[in-house]
C-alpha cells in the first residue's frame, strides 16, 4: 500500500511513500505522517492512497502521527480549491489552515567534537565564522540558528565541508511538536464498594466527596484536599477507588459576561420575514446565498442566532464569522445561554495553540456544532455544515494580506456551495461586489430598514475643519462642537466613543531645521511616535528606537511632530476633561491576552466615560450607554491610493455612527473632515447606502474596476534596489508578451513602485493584471511565475486584492 503525502514546500505535487506492514488499517486522509524528505525528515499530510505505484525506490513512512484525522475528504476538497484559486501550494495552504505547533520537524545539529581538528588553514571566512559561533555554544546549534548567526541563507555546504574535514559533527535531531494531547488522571469510587473497610478520617472525607461529585480529576482532588495524591494512592491499594486516564480539552478561556442578555426577544415583521426566507433555505438542503442588509441596530445578530438554532434543531452545524477578534467576547457572552457550551467552539489567533488544537479536534469529531471565530475559522473541519454566517461581510479584515492571501467572505460562499448550505452575508454597508451580486447573480436580498424597538438612527453633524482652523495657525484636534458635545454627554452620565484610524501619539517626527523625517531603516515609511514609552515604531516590521532628542542629520534640537494618533487623542481629551474616565482601545493597548474583554467589560459596566480607539471600536459592538460618537478625522481613509477609498470611508463612517444611540437615549455623531462635500461623507451623513452604491458603481464602470472586472496583483520584491529595477523591466516585457499570446482581453498595469516601496528591507513593486475572465488571469499569472527565474527575486500573487499598499 502507498500513500500520497503533501509537504509544506513551494510545490503543488504530492509525494509517494510506502506504508509499513501493520499500518495499513490506520491510514486515512487527513492524518499526519513523519516522512524522510531529502536529507531531512518532515511532517506531511495524507491526501490519498493507492495499492500500487510505478515509482521505484519508494521510501517508507517513519511514523503515523495521528490516531484520528485532522480533516476529511470533503475538507480536503475545500482546501484544494483554496490552494488552486489563490495560487498557493497545497502543503502551505494546509499548514496555514490547520492549528499551529503540531508539526514534528528534524533539525540538522552542529557541534564541535572533543577531538576536533585544530587550526583553520584552508577554510573560508564563512567557515571560520561558523567555528567561532560554535565555540560560544559548547552544546551546539541547529542549522537554522547558524543561518541567523552568520547572516547567510545557505550554510549547509559549509557545514558539510567542515564535517568532511572533521571540524564539526553533524547529527539529525528530532524536535517534537509544540502541541500534544493533554491527559488527566480521573478518580472514582470502586463499585461495588468494599464492605466494612476501616477508613481514616481523610479517606472518609475523600469517599464522601467522590460520592457527591462522581468521577473527579486528580488535580481537582489535590486542590480540595492536602497531600491528596498519597491518600488516593493508598486508597487505590485498598481497592477503594479506581484511577483511570483520559484525554481532556483545554479551554479557550472563560465566556465573558458582557451586556444584558434578553433571550425572549420578539422579532419585528422585517426580522421574521428575513428569518423565514433563511429557514426555507436551510430546510431545502441546497445552496442558498443571501445578503442581509440591515441598518445598524436593526437586529441582524438575533436573526443569525435564530437561524443557527434552527440549523441545530435540524441536525446541522454552523460557522459564525466575525471580522475582528475583539468582537468574539461580546458574541460569546450573547450566545452563552442560547446553546450548550460543549456544542460551541472558538477559533481565532487570540487563543493559545493548545486550546486551538483541542477546539479543532472537538469540531472534527462532531462534538462542537457551532464554530465562532475570525477569518481562519472558515477552515474548521465542521461536520454536516448547513449554515455559514459572515457578519460585517464588507470588512477588509476578512482578507489576509500575506502568505495565503485568502478572503474568508469569498471562501464562505465557495464552501457553502460545495456543501449545499446557506450562507448569510450581513452588513449595514455591504461591499459593492456583494450588493451587485444581488442584482446580477442568484444572491437573495433580505432587508432590515428600521432599528429594533423603533429607535432612531443617531443624528450626524459634519464639521468642516477648514473653518475651525481659520482663527489659528493649525486646525485643532477637536472642534468646538465636538468638545461641547462631549461635555454634555459627560454631564448626562452617558458614554462617548472617539474614533481615529491611526495608532500612536503623532504620525511622524521631523526636524524644523533641515526637514529630516524619522523613517524606518527597513521600510519606506515614517515611524510613529508613541508617547507612553517615548519610542519611534514602524508598524510594518516592528522596528523601534527611542525618540532621539536631536536630529541625526543636522544635529538640530528643534524636533517637531505632525499628525496625530490614538495616544495623542487620548492625552488631549484627558487634558480637556481631567475628571473623565478615559481608555484607549487599539492594537497597542490590547496586545495582551484578555485585554479586549477587560476593556469591553469596563465599558459595559459604565466604568469608562470616553473610549478612544481605532477601527476595532467601529464594528458590531452594542453598548446602550454610548450616546455620542466622534470621528476625529474622516479624511485618513479617503486619501489612501486605492480605488475602494470612497467605499471604505463610507463603510467606516456609517459603522462607527451606528455604535451610538442603541439604548433608550438618542444618539449623536460628529464627523470632523476637511472634505465635507465628498460624496462618501455626505451619503454616510444621510445613511443613504443606495445613493452611495449608485454613485460608486458609475465610477467603477467608467474605470473598469470590480465588479466589472477581476484582478490579480503581483508584488515583486528584492533586497537590492538596482537589481529589482532591472528585473521588473524584464518582467514587464515577459508579462505583456504572454498577455498578447493569451489572446484574452487582459490589461497589464505597471509595473510601478509600490506606495510602501520598502518593507522589512525589501524593495517592492506592483504589477496589476486586470480582465474579465479569472481563469485567464490565473493562467497568465502562472506563466509569468514560470518565466521568472532570477535568484533572490520574490513574487507574491494576490488574487482579488484588497490592499494595494
Amino acid at each position: 500500500m502507498f500513500v500520497n503525502v503533501i509537504v509544506s514546500i513551494p510545490s503543488a505535487k504530492p509525494f509517494t511513500y510506502a506504508v509499513p506492514d501493520g499500518m495499513e488499517n490506520q491510514i486515512a486522509v487527513g492524518k499526519r505522517v513523519f516522512v524522510p524528505f531529502g536529507r531531512r525528515k518532515v511532517t506531511g499530510y495524507i491526501v490519498g492512497s493507492t495499492p500500487s505505484t510505478e515509482i521505484k525506490s519508494v521510501k517508507n513512512i517513519i511514523e503515523l502521527l495521528d490516531t484520528e484525522p485532522l480533516f476529511n475528504a470533503d475538507d480536503l476538497e475545500f482546501y484544494q480549491w483554496t490552494s488552486d484559486y489563490y495560487m498557493y501550494p497545497l502543503g502551505k495552504t494546509l499548514k496555514a489552515s490547520l492549528p499551529g505547533g503540531i508539526d514534528v520537524v528534524s533539525n540538522l545539529w552542529a557541534s564541535l567534537p572533543d577531538d576536533r581538528k585544530m587550526g583553520e588553514e584552508g577554510l573560508s571566512d564563512a567557515q571560520r565564522g561558523i567555528i567561532g559561533i560554535l565555540n560560544e555554544h559548547p552544546n551546539g546549534l541547529s542549522a537554522d540558528k547558524l543561518k541567523k548567526g552568520t547572516g547567510k541563507n545557505n550554510v549547509l555546504d559549509d557545514l558539510r565541508r567542515l564535517q568532511s574535514l572533521k571540524y564539526v559533527t553533524l547529527e539529525d535531531r528530532i524536535r517534537k511538536a509544540d502541541v500534544k494531547k493533554k491527559k488527566e488522571k480521573r478518580v472514582r469510587i470502586t463499585s461495588p464498594f468494599p464492605p466494612e473497610m476501616k477508613l481514616t478520617e481523610k479517606q472518609q472525607a475523600v469517599c464522601d466527596f467522590l460520592k457527591r461529585h462522581g468521577e473527579v480529576g486528580l488535580p481537582s482532588l489535590c486542590e480540595e484536599f492536602k497531600n491528596a495524591q498519597a491518600t488516593i494512592k493508598r486508597m487505590e491499594t485498598k481497592g477503594l477507588v479506581h484511577i483511570s486516564t483520559r484525554e481532556i480539552y483545554r479551554s479557550p478561556g472563560k465566556t465573558p459576561c458582557i451586556g444584558k442578555q434578553n433571550t425572549h426577544i420578539i422579532l419585528n415583521n422585517e426580522q421574521n420575514s428575513a428569518l423565514d426566507e433563511i429557514v426555507l433555505g436551510i430546510k431545502s438542503r441546497g445552496y442558498f446565498p443571501c445578503l442581509l442588509h440591515g441598518v445598524t441596530g436593526s437586529g441582524k445578530t438575533e436573526v443569525y442566532l435564530r437561524a443557527i438554532e434552527e440549523t441545530i434543531s435540524l441536525g446541522g452545524s454552523a460557522i459564525y464569522l466575525v471580522p475582528e477578534i475583539s468582537l468574539t467576547p461580546q458574541l460569546r457572552s450573547r450566545i452563552r445561554d442560547r446553546f450548550d457550551k460543549t456544542a460551541v467552539a472558538i477559533l481565532h489567533s487570540g487563543i493559545g495553540k493548545s486550546a486551538k488544537y483541542d477546539e479543532w479536534r472537538r469540531i472534527q469529531r462532531g462534538e462542537a456544532r457551532v464554530v465562532i471565530g475570525a477569518r481562519s475559522a472558515i477552515f474548521a473541519p465542521i461536520r454536516n455544515l448547513r449554515l455559514i454566517v459572515v457578519d460585517e461581510e464588507h470588512d477588509s479584515s476578512y482578507k489576509q494580506d500575506d502568505h495565503l492571501a485568502y478572503n474568508a467572505r469569498d471562501l464562505a460562499i465557495v464552501r457553502a456551495k460545495q456543501r449545499s448550505a446557506v450562507v448569510i452575508l450581513g452588513s449595514a454597508t455591504p461591499g459593492i461586489q456583494t450588493y451587485f451580486n444581488t442584482k446580477s447573480k442568484d444572491f437573495k436580498l433580505l432587508e432590515l430598514t428600521q432599528r429594533v424597538a423603533g429607535r432612531d438612527l443617531p443624528r450626524v453633524d459634519v464639521i468642516d475643519m477648514k473653518e475651525e482652523g481659520r482663527s489659528g495657525k493649525n486646525a485643532p484636534i477637536f472642534s468646538r462642537p465636538l468638545i461641547d458635545a462631549v461635555r454634555e454627554t459627560l454631564d448626562a452620565g452617558k458614554q462617548t466613543l472617539l474614533f481615529l484610524n491611526r495608532r500612536g501619539f503623532h504620525t511622524f517626527l521631523y526636524c524644523l531645521d533641515c526637514g529630516y523625517i524619522f523613517k524606518c531603516l527597513n521600510c519606506s515609511v515614517s515611524m510613529t511616535h508613541h508617547r507612553n514609552d517615548n519610542s519611534l515604531r514602524c508598524h510594518y516590521c516592528n522596528f523601534r528606537v527611542k525618540a532621539p532628542p536631536v536630529c541625526p542629520s543636522c544635529g538640530g534640537s528643534r524636533i517637531n511632530s505632525y499628525g496625530m494618533g490614538t495616544e495623542r487623542v487620548e492625552e488631549e481629551i484627558t487634558t480637556l476633561f481631567p475628571s473623565a474616565r478615559v481608555k484607549r482601545m487599539d492594537s497597542d493597548s490590547t496586545s495582551k491576552r484578555g485585554s479586549y474583554e477587560k476593556i469591553l467589560k469596563s465599558l459595559d459596566r459604565g466604568e469608562i466615560d470616553i473610549l478612544v480607539g481605532t477601527q476595532m471600536i467601529t464594528k458590531g459592538h452594542d453598548f446602550p450607554g454610548v450616546t455620542l460618537v466622534g470621528v476625529v478625522s474622516a479624511d485618513n481613509s479617503l486619501n489612501i491610493p486605492d480605488f475602494r477609498a470612497a467605499e471604505k470611508t463610507f463603510q467606516i463612517l456609517t459603522q462607527v455612527s451606528g455604535r451610538g444611540g442603541r439604548g433608550d437615549s438618542p444618539g449623536r455623531v460628529i464627523i470632523q473632515t476637511f472634505n465635507p462635500d465628498n460624496y462618501a461623507i455626505k451619503r454616510a451623513q444621510e445613511y443613504n447606502y443606495i445613493s452611495f452604491y449608485n454613485n460608486e458603481l458609475q465610477t467603477r464602470l467608467e474605470l473598469g474596476y470590480p465588479p466589472f472586472s477581476r484582478m490579480v496583483n503581483l508584488t515583486i520584491s528584492a533586497t537590492n534596489e538596482a537589481r529589482i529595477i532591472d528585473c521588473v523591466k524584464n518582467l514587464n516585457t515577459v508579462a505583456r508578451d504572454l498577455a498578447r499570446q493569451a489572446g484574452e482581453n487582459i490589461s497589464v498595469l505597471g509595473p510601478a513602485e509600490a506606495p510602501l516601496s520598502r518593507v522589512k528591507g525589501r524593495h517592492r513593486w506592483h504589477m496589476l493584471l486586470k480582465g474579465n475572465d479569472i481563469k485567464a488571469l490565473h493562467t497568465l499569472a502562472g506563466n509569468i511565475l514560470a518565466n521568472t527565474t532570477e535568484i533572490g527575486l520574490r513574487i507574491r500573487v494576490d488574487v482579488d486584492p484588497v490592499n494595494f499598499m
